[in-house]
């Protein structure tokens, strides 16, 4: 806004109103500005003088005004005129403003936000706060320039004096200016309140989260209470272990559930699926791929790649390594032979030897424990009869199961070892323990076959890991055994009750068993251990007598044969 005061002065010994000073009129011009960016006034006075009378009736009206002396003027306005800088306070006020806004000179499009302006004062560690510092300043030095009517007269007289137009600034002082110390509190007030809104609420969070966690933990365990007993007695907890001691995988378990015992697959339909036919003239006919299962014993493994390696009908050896924290050694890795293949697994359990990471080059399939060696021949006889039943397992170490009718009150002991599998929950029935070999001659029957040296066909290794009972899988992945119970028995589920062959009599006494003082399983409860995984593992796969498809035995000498067996 400018506002333009035109007032006419006489001399100073004049008494009338139209007398004119030599002749001429003097015109007083006050230029009132308000700057750009809001932040204060500025006065400019001037003293001008016009030889034109025409004028100046014209702008009074017909020249029918009162004279008055241009000191009367400004010091009437003294309370919106502020007095003068010198230069040396120019330059003053230009570096304060320069310190307080460093950035308005290089983008003075964008000046401070409010924002910014609050943060800065609230974490303040000075005592002057800079909201709105240029208008408050502004009005300060007004306030004092009005106070000071001398100094107004003063500098009144030297504008009237100067013929060119000269712009002033009003004087900031030297006096700091305070705002109220009750803004600057309350600004820190509230950025100390928003800091400790948001705590609260992050608090209140956590305990939201952890009250659901502990909700949702006490709904699963009543909800496990009021289910029906798992025949192995593993509960969600061993689950979570499993999975945390790297035992089984994520996706050895259905996705709905990280506790589940259901299988991937069931029993049902695993019986469903029709096994890949060996095509004739294939070399799924004249060729195996040997899958052995090693642990810390490098010595034995390398005997038994170096001896197999030379067997024809071997088409490749796979080593399942599940030793994650050591790698294999470069003899074994990069056997001479070009046969062998390391299969490196990130699962430590005796489930792996049975999941396939390297799909096989063919069908059959035999399985092989590290410090086991029979000949060639005898290798090559057992792929013979399994290529003639290929949906039978042909094991070369058959054992059989006894049945103890008067062992179910036994089971029921309190003082039992915990560690060993209950069968409490069909203690009525029947129980069967595990007949070591001695037991199999001494009867000359056999019911299942040891994976340690087996023929099988290949998709019962898929069948294994996708339709095994869950609590068997994870119960074989934390306790490292039976393993070979659990294949011997889903096979003969899956052929509705028919037991694996047995290689031929000479085969079977061809072994040689390497000595090796590092042991995946045992100690003085193996036994009791697997007598509770022969009788637990029948029932789960309902192979026992009143089961679904009740497990027939064979025979390991017939007396009209002296070389033969199977059932």
């Amino acid at each position: 806004t400018k506002t333009m005061m035109r007032m006419r002065s006489t001399s100073a010994n004049s008494t009338s109103t139209t007398h004119h000073h030599d002749g001429k009129d003097d015109f007083l011009t006050v230029d009132i500005s308000e700057n750009d960016d809001g932040h204060g006034r500025y006065a400019i006075a001037h003293l001008d003088s016009n030889d034109n009378d025409d004028d100046d009736d014209n702008d009074d009206g017909g020249g029918a005004s009162s004279a008055v002396s241009p000191a009367t003027a400004l010091a009437s306005s003294s309370s919106s005129l502020p007095p003068p800088l010198t230069d040396i306070e120019n330059s003053q006020c230009d570096e304060r403003d320069r310190n307080i806004h460093p950035n308005r000179d290089r983008n003075p499009s964008h000046p401070r936000s409010l924002l910014k302006t609050l943060w800065s004062e609230a974490t303040s560690t000075t005592d002057v706060p800079r909201l709105h510092h240029r208008r408050t300043l502004a009005a300060a030095a007004a306030a004092e320039a009005g106070r000071n009517d001398n100094h107004d007269n003063n500098n009144s007289n030297n504008n009237s004096n100067s013929n060119g137009r000269r712009r002033s600034v009003p004087s900031f002082g030297t006096r700091k200016q305070h705002l109220p110390s009750s803004r600057s509190v309350k600004i820190a007030k509230r950025v100390w309140l928003s800091f400790f809104a948001a705590f609260a609420a992050s608090i209140v969070l956590a305990l939201h989260v952890y009250l659901y966690k502990l909700f949702q933990f006490y709904r699963r365990g009543h909800e496990n209470a009021s289910s029906p007993p798992s025949l192995l007695g593993l509960t969600p907890l061993d689950y979570q272990n499993a999975l945390l001691t790297r035992r089984i995988g994520p996706e050895d378990l259905p996705s709905s559930s990280s506790s589940s015992s259901t299988p991937l697959m069931t029993l049902s339909q695993a019986r469903s699926h029709v096994l890949r036919p060996l095509s004739p003239r294939s070399v799924d006919t004249t060729r195996y791929t040997i899958r052995i299962n090693t642990w810390h014993r490098n010595e034995q493994l390398l005997l038994s790649l170096n001896h197999h390696s030379r067997c024809e009908g071997v088409e490749q050896i796979q080593v399942v390594w599940c030793d994650v924290e050591h790698d294999p050694p470069d003899e074994i890795a990069h056997h001479p032979s070009g046969k062998v293949v390391v299969e490196r697994h990130a699962v430590n359990s005796l489930n792996e030897r049975f999941k396939v990471l390297v799909d096989p080059p063919t069908l059959g399939i035999l399985s092989l424990d590290d410090d086991v060696l029979r000949p060639c021949e005898a290798l090559d006889a057992g792929f013979v009869r399994w290529t003639r039943h290929p949906d039978r397992m042909v094991g070369f170490d058959v054992r059989t199961h006894v049945v103890d009718e008067d062992a179910s009150d036994s089971n029921s002991n309190p003082n039992s070892n915990p560690n060993i599998l209950s069968n409490s929950n069909f203690k009525n029935k029947s129980t069967w323990n595990y007949g070591y070999l001695s037991t199999t001659e001494r009867t000359n029957r056999y019911s299942l076959t040891l994976p340690r040296a087996s023929f099988l066909h290949r998709d019962y290794l898929d069948l294994y890991v996708l339709s095994l009972p869950r609590d068997v899988y994870v119960y074989v992945a934390l306790h490292l055994e039976c393993e070979d119970i659990a294949m011997s028995f889903l096979v003969s589920s899956l052929t509705r009750g028919k037991p694996p062959l047995i290689a031929d009599y000479w085969a079977v006494k061809s072994m040689v068993k390497l000595y090796s003082e590092e042991r995946i399983s045992g100690g003085k409860d193996h036994k009791a251990r697997r007598d509770r995984c022969v009788d637990v593992f029948a029932e789960m796969l309902g192979v026992k007598e009143d089961g679904e498809f009740p497990l027939r035995t064979g025979k390991v000498r017939h007396s009209s044969k002296a070389n033969g067996g199977g059932f």
